[in-house]
C-alpha cells in the first residue's frame, strides 16, 4: 500500500531501510546471490531480517528467483533490470557517505582490491 504519489516516498517504501539497502548493494558490488553470501555480510543481518527483504524485493521485482547452477535445490537471488537500476543511486550514496562522514571507506575500491588479490 503506498503512502503517497511522491516518486521519492514510493521509493523509499521499497528500498528505504538499512538492510535492504545493504543487501543491494552487495549484489550490485560484491556479486552475492546465495542466502548465505547475503548472511555473511560484515553488518550481521538476522536470519528472520534477511528472509523477509529478500521476499520484499523479490515481490517488488528488484531480485527474482533462480535455480542455483551448481545445485539446483538452492535457489540463487539475482538482480534484475529494475534492480541494476539501483546502481547510479547506490554510488551517489556512497559518494556521499565518504565525503560527509568520517571514517568511512571506499568500498568499491576494496572490492576491486580484494578482486585483485
Amino acid at each position: 500500500m503506498r503512502r503517497s504519489d511522491c516518486p521519492i516516498g514510493c521509493a523509499l517504501d521499497v528500498v528505504g531501510d538499512r538492510w535492504t539497502l545493504l543487501i543491494i548493494r552487495d549484489a550490485l558490488y560484491k556479486g552475492f546471490k546465495s542466502y548465505n553470501e547475503f548472511l555473511s555480510s560484515p553488518e550481521k543481518i538476522s536470519t528472520n531480517i534477511l528472509a523477509a527483504r529478500l521476499q520484499k524485493l523479490t515481490a517488488y521485482g528488484i531480485f527474482e528467483k533462480q535455480k542455483n547452477e551448481q545445485n539446483q535445490l538452492k535457489i540463487d537471488y539475482v538482480l534484475t533490470e529494475k534492480g541494476k537500476d539501483l546502481a547510479p543511486i547506490m554510488m551517489e550514496l556512497g559518494k556521499w557517505g565518504m565525503k560527509h562522514i568520517d571514517n568511512t571507506v571506499d568500498m568499491l575500491a576494496k572490492i576491486r582490491e580484494a578482486k585483485n588479490n
